[in-house]
């Protein structure tokens, strides 16, 4: 179930050239109150599912040069525990776009505090970096 899930949120967040960005699909792996951080310069930036969503379409919209080729993430590692229906996961990926016409690769860590609710995955926090 967790390898299933993890190829879904991968595939969501991914889209090709000139596709908008999924919003619909990228929020029904979370939570609705799920807590999302960025690590930035001076710490952790907190937003929600909602404000995530509205910086990627806005990226998508304003500067559409960083997504000639699409947007693409996967997955390269992956460490993880589970007890009661409670997953921790740590995922490290790599996402490719373009930057000043250069095709850019950056890697990173997704951990990941995945909940299971009647059977079905979502995810409660995600804080990546």
């Amino acid at each position: 179930m967790l390898d299933e899930f993890l190829a879904r949120f991968y595939q969501t967040i991914s889209f090709g050239p000139g596709e908008p960005f999924p919003a619909g699909d990228f929020r029904a792996l979370f939570r609705p109150d799920a807590l999302l951080l960025e690590r930035a310069e001076s710490g952790y930036i907190s937003k929600t599912v909602e404000e995530h969503i509205l910086e990627f379409e806005t990226a998508v919209q304003d500067y559409p040069q960083l997504f000639i080729k699409g947007f693409a993430e996967r997955q390269t590692s992956l460490e993880w525990t589970q007890q009661n229906g409670v997953y921790l996961v740590h995922s490290g990926y790599e996402k490719h776009y373009v930057r000043g016409g250069e095709p850019m690769t950056e890697r990173g860590v997704n951990h990941f505090t995945i909940l299971i609710d009647r059977g079905i995955p979502h995810i409660a926090c995600a804080v990546w970096e």
